[in-house]
């Protein structure tokens, strides 16, 4: 019985080592990112829409076709991130036309790029892209994060080609405490004096701001890829997310000092005041269909500041759902898989 005993904690050990080995050389690599096949349906500049072809419908009703318009401040791929981790292959296999933006990588030649240029050409022409290519004449605007105000401004100033806005963790109204807004309130940070430096943001200064934010999970996340070691779907996700979070993007400088002024520190877009190319970006004139999606315990976009929304759009149809989990749990957390993709798509069907 002692023997046995005395051998049981060097296999265990040995256990451990060779789990750790075997983590340890998938760290770093590139997994399976982005697997979901794709073609490009318009592309211009750095900018580009794919489309994701979508299986046959189901019932006699075609579903409209979606845009999806993420943040400029990370890659695209957190909605199509490994296989059985997709979005975009969720919402395709539900016979819907889904495409995506890919918004690239801004180098020095796109520092004076405005918030205008992003919404009236950059996005306004993905949008006739995409009825085009769907034989649409409208479609659902579908905005995560930064791209979902982004999306919202759109839908103020060209109304006409949107037939619904679907919203995940959109910030709308920027007069809270989180921590983001602190940090970028103008006491504490001069955003002139970074952009006129540096031209676009260094993507290191964008990354450490996000990884400051909840300093002790840089370390105790790999605890939990430990104790995981042996759930694959665990060890895939984590390590796909990881490299995405490491795989640093800036946006152009001019639209990242409008964004911050204009929002973060003066709030125009809830007042009314936020202005592209002398057109007012006023909410009450988001008249479509809305659904907002918000995560109860998100750090970076506060459940309310999204929230606010729903009183300050104007049109009649507007349906909130609200899940458990943080900011990025919308994309690929358990809640997303099981309640905010059927709810999008159930709820983008019934808009057909």
């Amino acid at each position: 019985m002692g023997v046995q005993t005395k051998l049981k904690q060097p296999l265990s050990t040995m256990t451990q080592l060779a789990r750790v080995t075997r983590l340890l050389s998938r760290l770093g690599k590139k997994p399976n990112i982005a697997p979901t096949p794709a073609r490009v349906v318009h592309q211009e500049n750095k900018l580009r829409v794919l489309g994701y072809d979508a299986a046959k419908p189901k019932g006699r009703r075609r579903p409209p076709p979606v845009l999806i318009v993420n943040s400029l401040i990370n890659k695209y791929y957190i909605l199509d991130l490994t296989p059985g981790k997709s979005f975009v292959a969720y919402l395709s296999g539900q016979g819907i036309p889904t495409y995506m933006i890919d918004w690239g990588v801004p180098d020095a030649g796109d520092a004076r790029l405005t918030l205008a240029r992003h919404v009236n050409r950059y996005l306004h022409r993905a949008v006739e892209a995409v009825c085009a290519d769907a034989s649409a004449e409208r479609l659902i605007l579908l905005g995560y994060c930064m791209g979902g105000t982004l999306s919202l401004m759109y839908a103020a100033l060209h109304p006409a080609r949107v037939r619904g806005l679907v919203l995940l963790a959109t910030p709308v109204d920027f007069n809270n405490d989180a921590i983001l807004n602190l940090w970028t309130r103008r006491e504490y940070f001069d955003v002139d004096k970074l952009v006129d430096a540096f031209g676009n943001p260094p993507e290191q200064l964008l990354q450490s701001a996000f990884m400051m934010m909840k300093p002790t999970k840089n370390i105790t996340k790999y605890a939990d890829l430990l104790e995981n070691a042996d759930n694959e779907d665990f060890v895939e996700t984590f390590l796909a997310f990881d490299y995405w979070v490491n795989d640093v993007v800036s946006l152009p400088g001019e639209t990242f000092r409008q964004f911050v002024k204009w929002c973060y520190q003066e709030n125009q877009l809830v007042q009314g005041k936020l202005k592209l190319e002398g057109r007012a970006v006023r909410l009450e004139r988001v008249t479509a269909p809305l659904l907002n999606v918000v995560a109860n315990h998100d750090d970076v976009v506060p459940r309310a500041s999204s929230e606010a929304l729903m009183r300050l759009a104007g049109g009649r149809e507007k349906e909130l759902l609200a899940v458990n989990g943080g900011h990025h749990g919308l994309s690929i957390g358990k809640s997303a898989v099981e309640v905010v993709w059927p709810g999008i798509a159930r709820w983008v069907k019934r808009q057909g």
